[in-house]
């Protein structure tokens, strides 16, 4: 997770300003995935770049920067109450269908149990959904389908009490399927509806 978002930054710098010389303190934090972030501090020839997770860089009054690691107990106790109050993660579900049908499979019904739980146990929440097809039938079929099976998703999220203005239904046919296929080949894991809770 990259921790340097200008909001929760400015708060920090407001914080350290007024109990020390420290006027603005940055922490690059350990990204979920493999991938490492960086974050450059200052400008001209004093900038310093953070590369490498758990480093910080603390910059006083006088404009001096300075880096050096953290651990991540240090980092809890700094910025545990700004981490804390972050919105939870988006989170993606994938339910698939039988053919030409909006009926989830028997497979995705614990997927489904998932999603409608995650959903209802945010506050505020907003959901994607999206429906794709195979390439069995035509286009004109398949991107009827595909949103009708967008739509049977939404109105399950509707009908356990989320707000409908926050949840958007598209379909896409069979234009991005997982799964590169000939034309009217059946593959179940093209007939998918894909959601993402945010």
């Amino acid at each position: 997770m990259r921790f340097f978002r200008s909001s929760v930054a400015c708060i920090v710098t407001a914080l350290l300003a007024a109990c020390s010389t420290t006027k603005t303190l940055v922490a690059l934090l350990p990204e979920e995935s493999d991938t490492s972030g960086a974050v450059n501090v200052g400008e001209g020839a004093g900038a310093v770049v953070l590369d490498a997770p758990l480093t910080i860089a603390t910059v006083d009054t006088r404009g001096n920067i300075e880096k050096a690691p953290v651990t991540q107990e240090e980092v809890q106790r700094t910025f545990g109450e700004a981490l804390a109050a972050q919105p939870p993660k988006p989170m993606s579900f994938t339910l698939y269908f039988s053919t030409a049908s909006t009926d989830v499979t028997l497979e995705s019904q614990p997927i489904l149990e998932a999603l409608l739980a995650e959903a209802a146990k945010r506050q505020a929440v907003e959901v994607q959904v999206t429906g794709h097809t195979d390439r069995v039938g035509t286009d004109a079929n398949n991107d009827r389908l595909s949103l009708e099976r967008a739509e049977a998703v939404r109105d399950m999220l509707i009908q356990r009490g989320l707000k409908s203005n926050f949840i958007r239904a598209v379909g896409r046919g069979e234009r991005e399927p997982l799964i590169p296929t000939p034309d009217e080949q059946p593959e179940l894991r093209n007939r998918r509806v894909e959601v993402i809770v945010r």
